[in-house]
Formats: C-alpha cells, sequence, structure tokens
C-alpha cells in the first residue's frame, strides 16, 4: 500500500530529513539544501492538511517559488486540500494536469477517483478505480473502492463478487470492510459492526482509518 493522508487521498511523501527554512531554495544551491527544504515544506503543509487546517496549507505551498512549486508532491497535495474544501472544479483540474505530465503517477489517479466518488460520480469513479486496478491489481485499498463504487450503483452481486478476491488474513483489512459494506447495503448494522471491529482488532489504527473514512463517505 502507499502512503496516505486522512481523507483517503493520496499524498507522495518524501524521504528527506527536515531542515533549513519554510521556503525552498532555487535549483541553483546546492541539491540535497534544495531538497530537504521542498520537503519540510510539504512535511509542514502535509501536518496543516492534516489537522483540517486548510488555508494555512494552501498559504504555506503558495510561498513556494519556481520549480519547487512545480514538483508534483506540491501540486498533489494542493489538489488535496482543494478537495477536503469542496473544490472539485479546482481538485480535478489539478490531479488531471498532473497526470498530463506524468500519466503514471499513482497519488493523482487515485485522488482524481476519489474527487469522483465524493462529489457523486459514482460511474466515473468506478471507471477511474477499475483503470488505476488495471495497472495496481494487487491494491486492496483500491479494489475495496471498486465495491464501494457497485454498491453505491445498487450492483450488489457484482461487488459481492469482486470482495470474494480479498482474504481475512491478507495485509490489510479490506476484506472485514468489504463485507461491512455489504451489511450495510443489505440492513444488517450488526453484522456491518461486527466485521469493523474484528478488522480494528486486527490490524493498526492507521490501517484502518483509510478504509473507516472511505465507508463513512460512502452513499448507500
Amino acid at each position: 500500500m502507499r502512503s496516505a493522508a486522512a481523507g483517503l487521498l493520496l499524498i507522495a511523501a518524501t524521504t528527506f530529513p527536515a531542515a533549513g527554512q519554510d521556503r525552498a531554495a532555487g535549483p541553483d544551491t546546492d541539491p540535497l539544501i534544495y531538497q530537504r527544504r521542498l520537503a519540510m515544506v510539504v512535511r509542514l503543509a502535509t501536518q496543516d492538511y492534516e489537522a483540517g487546517n486548510y488555508q494555512a496549507a494552501l498559504d504555506r505551498l503558495g510561498r513556494l517559488e519556481g520549480p519547487a512549486a512545480q514538483d508534483l508532491s506540491v501540486v498533489n497535495l494542493r489538489g488535496a486540500v482543494l478537495t477536503k474544501t469542496g473544490d472539485y472544479d479546482g481538485a480535478r483540474n489539478i490531479f488531471r494536469s498532473i497526470l498530463t505530465a506524468d500519466p503514471a503517477y499513482f497519488p493523482a489517479a487515485f485522488n482524481l477517483a476519489e474527487v469522483q466518488f465524493t462529489s457523486g460520480d459514482i460511474a466515473g469513479a468506478l471507471e477511474s478505480f477499475r483503470a488505476i486496478r488495471t495497472r495496481d491489481p494487487r491494491n486492496e485499498l483500491v479494489l475495496f473502492k471498486v465495491i464501494l463504487c457497485h454498491l453505491a450503483l445498487g450492483q450488489v452481486e457484482e461487488a459481492r463478487k469482486l470482495s470474494e478476491v480479498l482474504i481475512p488474513a491478507g495485509s490489510t483489512p479490506a476484506w472485514y470492510y468489504a463485507q461491512a459494506a455489504l451489511a450495510r447495503k443489505e440492513g444488517d448494522p450488526r453484522r456491518e459492526e461486527k466485521n469493523v471491529t474484528a478488522a480494528r482488532a486486527i490490524f493498526d489504527e492507521a490501517n484502518c482509518k483509510l478504509f473507516d473514512e472511505s465507508l463513512a463517505d460512502a452513499k448507500f
């Protein structure tokens, strides 16, 4: 599974340690210093984002200049923030621009599908998540999103068939949350809660949070 921020919007975490000032230097400076400063700004903006301080995150990212402002991790994070503020058109445009520059950039592809799902374009989200799954067939979170789309569209049997691909002893709690989603669709809240409780007993909070938020956003 790739790294993800709160709300299921994926961000590209950098591996450089934090250092320097709250502004990325230009590329004409020492490359390591440049990367460290850029990493620090992204890290702090991500913290603002996860705390719900969306304007602070946008302001911090807005202070970046030149190539740093066009770094895909920066642009993608800006799109994630806009999604959380409800600016779906702005977010869609950002994620599409990233994919034009780099069609293989997974976080933007996932986030674009998530914008569709969140804004109510379930059929569009299903098409997008399916396309992602063809490139990353082992990603259980993506498969879970496909299942949710089918359930939101009333395609219960298709969702059930896909859930059989998952196993309880997988690397994520996807199986349990898929069963919970099916139970919700079938009007069985006790079975839904039973599966969610089992997932939380087996998997850590970070893994479950992704699925908790996705299930909470499902409109069925």
